[in-house]
């Protein structure tokens, strides 16, 4: 974990790229999608680094300067409508996505979206110890509960697709001690609960990124089914049946892990889309941990 994390601080970008262009004094800090990227940095993997190093710092001086440069350029990157964007602030003139190409709607602009806003709100909430009575908090919270699609679930940019976008804002709301019973976040869950498959999963098919609605799949996915399950856990202070179902189908399905090959990824909606192939290992971790840590109690007690 040690080699991991020293690896992490050599990739933390030091050159000023497009990105500085609309920040007032801008200062570099944030970390970009591949290893050989030292110039155009990105919100959701920045956090993800910021993530992954917190706990290394908290004796050492070089992990914890490098958190705070990262935090710095995070909070920078906020957009003036209060959500976040992927690389650039404030890109979102739609007149550029008329521009006569194919998928200019989308790679031609670059505005707030409800998954990078929710990522930032839980990373700020969790691991930075910031909350709702920030106002950045609060405008990036009214940003997600102004955007929310009018059956409840979220559009999300980056990841296949509206499960992807309501977990991120579900998680992100919850993290920054928004109330629970807040309507925005009630409606989210129960269209969660309404989409749930019988074998206790959930799955999205790639066309409803094109058709800008939920489509499903027959079968579940473990990515899918641990984004929608994370959210739950972040939600409910006991586990239900819901919980229960989905726990058991990320056990019972892991060891197939390796021939999931479904794409969950978003690249540009209707062109391409990507096959992360550790999703289906890092995502039910990482939920099945989150519900063992809220749950471990209640679990022992039963």
């Amino acid at each position: 974990m040690q080699s991991a994390g020293r690896y992490l601080l050599t990739k933390q970008q030091t050159r000023l790229g497009d990105w500085s262009r609309r920040i007032k004094n801008p200062f570099p800090g944030g970390w970009g999608f591949s290893d050989i990227n030292n110039i155009n940095p990105d919100i959701d993997d920045t956090t993800a680094a910021l993530r992954a190093i917190r706990n290394l710092g908290t004796r050492r001086v070089e992990y914890q300067e490098a958190f705070n440069k990262g935090l710095q350029w995070v909070l920078s990157m906020q957009n003036d409508d209060g959500g976040w964007p992927a690389f650039e602030k404030n890109i979102d003139n739609s007149l550029l996505t008329m521009l006569p190409f194919n998928g200019a709607d989308a790679a031609a602009i670059d505005p707030s979206t409800a998954d990078l806003t929710g990522r930032t709100l839980e990373f700020l909430g969790r691991d930075a110890g910031l909350t709702a009575r920030h106002l950045f908090i609060r405008r990036a919270v009214r940003w997600l509960q102004k955007n929310q699609e009018t059956d409840g679930s979220w559009y999300g940019r980056w990841g296949i697709c509206y499960i992807y976008g309501t977990w991120a804002a579900l998680t992100g709301m919850l993290a920054v001690g928004e109330n629970p019973e807040h309507p925005s976040i009630q409606r989210g869950v129960e269209w969660l609960l309404s989409i749930q498959n019988p074998d206790g999963g959930w799955v999205e098919s790639c066309t409803s990124d094109q058709e800008k609605r939920y489509i499903p799949l027959r079968q579940s996915t473990l990515s899918q089914t641990a984004w929608a399950l994370d959210a739950l856990v972040a939600y409910y202070p006991k586990p239900n049946s819901a919980i229960e179902k989905s726990v058991q189908y990320l056990l019972n399905t892991m060891d197939k892990a390796d021939q999931e090959i479904y794409p969950t990824g978003a690249g540009l909606p209707g062109y391409f889309y990507i096959r992360y192939h550790s999703y289906p290992y890092i995502w039910p971790l990482l939920a099945l941990s989150h519900y063992k840590s809220k749950y471990e109690t209640i679990i022992n007690n039963l």
